[in-house]
């Protein structure tokens, strides 16, 4: 295949001539080009960047040379243009594997304040980002890239198996590996590694390809292909892991308003009690309080707890019975919190409402904060039309809404506490 680099300092690509890239050049396994912007201006400054318009600060590089050097140096029908920047989709192991199968890429080095537009909109194909940081131009990306790619054609390596066992191959990351002298410095390599037994090695070798995932990038393992042991071992991997911090549960039946916002006691029901008890013992909560004034409903529940926790539903339905031991009476949010200060120390609570407001706090930045921070976190969730003002405005964090594709807030209250425990305590 063809790499075209355009760059406005070709100085940069001495890399291009050392190591794997330079052998599989030699070897006519990939034809890198890198192309001066410059050449393609017409003037005798060789200008290739202008103040903006509509002002502001920096320069922006003009279309006319990247236009002119873009159609030239194409030899395929379609090729790939890349342009790196922030705003651009993550580049990733697949990209590259994509990008590998081309018959030409061309990757255009932005500067400055970036690219007018209207290359952009015309000439690329791709806008790719590299991380959330900002570089001083496209040439260490490219440079990236063009490796990326190179690595993953045939004859590049000196053993093409080693491009599919590497990192993110099957979006996971790479076990350890070791070489000679089996011991440095009192550190050993691992028996299983020496005594020649390859499917115990493989078996090895997987397992700490799920660690290193699950401890370094768990994001990894929602793409993943995993077999059933893959998931019973991450599972007894994840129940090893020790928790920062503790989230417990309380679905709110008073003070909560009225469609007329009076305050009033809502009524148990027998869908929220399972379904939420459910979700909070998948993703790891420490308890699930029901918090109920009334003597009537309080009996309600009682009853129903007592038939799956001990009753014949217990025997039946062990999963249920594990889910519902989550479950726990409070007849106020006051006695709640004391119960759990009582067993775990103090406790702050997470307000959840429908409505905006100022001052709220999005998912990513209430799981940062709780794992940061530990300790314990009380998840409110109200019933009825909602938590009164007052809890609300008394509570530690107030979460922000969970929005949908469109302008639609209505998700029942045992839909949105299985948005909100994945978003705080699911995978990344």
């Amino acid at each position: 295949m063809r790499i075209d680099i355009l760059t406005l300092f070709p100085a940069m690509f001495t890399p291009l001539d050392e190591s794997i890239i330079k052998r599989a050049r030699a070897k006519g396994v990939v034809d890198i080009r890198v192309t001066n912007i410059r050449d393609y201006t017409t003037d005798k400054h060789q200008t290739t960047d202008d103040r903006l318009y509509g002002g502001g600060a920096g320069m922006v590089m003009k279309p006319e040379p990247l236009f002119a050097a873009v159609e030239d140096v194409t030899v395929a029908a379609h090729p790939r243009v890349l342009i790196t920047s922030p705003q651009g989709r993550p580049y990733d192991q697949a990209l590259a594997r994509e990008l590998a199968q081309e018959e030409q890429v061309i990757i255009i080095c932005g500067h400055y304040e970036g690219i007018d537009e209207r290359v952009i909109e015309t000439l690329a194909t791709d806008i790719v980002s590299m991380g959330d940081f900002v570089l001083t131009g496209g040439e260490v990306p490219a440079l990236a890239i063009t490796d990326s790619i190179t690595r993953l054609l045939p004859g590049a390596l000196g053993d093409d198996r080693a491009a599919v066992d590497e990192s993110f191959s099957e979006s996971l990351l790479e076990y350890p590996q070791y070489t000679r002298p089996p011991v440095f410095r009192g550190m050993e390599v691992p028996q299983v590694l020496q005594n020649g037994n390859h499917v115990e090695i493989e078996k090895w070798r997987r397992k700490q390809s799920l660690q290193r995932t699950l401890k370094n990038r768990p994001d990894l393992l929602q793409t993943a292909v995993l077999s059933d042991a893959d998931l019973a071992y991450l599972a007894e991997l994840k129940a090893q892991q020790v928790k920062p911090f503790r989230l417990f549960v309380a679905l709110v039946h008073y003070p909560v308003y009225n469609k007329k916002k009076q305050v009033v006691a809502t009524s148990l029901t027998n869908l929220d009690l399972h379904d939420i008890a459910r979700a909070a013992c998948t993703y790891g909560a420490e308890g699930y309080y029901i918090i109920q004034p009334q003597e009537e409903q309080k009996k309600q529940m009682e009853e129903l707890l007592a038939y799956w926790q001990q009753g014949f539903a217990a025997s039946y339905n062990a999963d249920r019975q594990q889910a519902l031991a989550l479950a726990r009476y409070a007849a106020s949010l006051e006695e709640a919190v004391a119960a759990i200060e009582a067993e775990y120390g103090a406790v702050q609570t997470v307000a959840t409402s429908a409505g905006g407001a100022a001052g709220q706090v999005g998912y990513a930045e209430l799981r940062r904060i709780m794992e940061e921070r530990g300790g314990n976190y009380l998840l409110l969730l109200g019933t009825g039309w909602g938590l009164t003002d007052e809890l609300l405005d008394n509570a530690d964090y107030r979460l922000r809404p969970v929005y949908g594709a469109g302008s639609y807030n209505h998700l029942s209250v045992r839909s949105a506490a299985s948005v909100i425990l994945d978003r705080l305590m699911g995978e990344r």
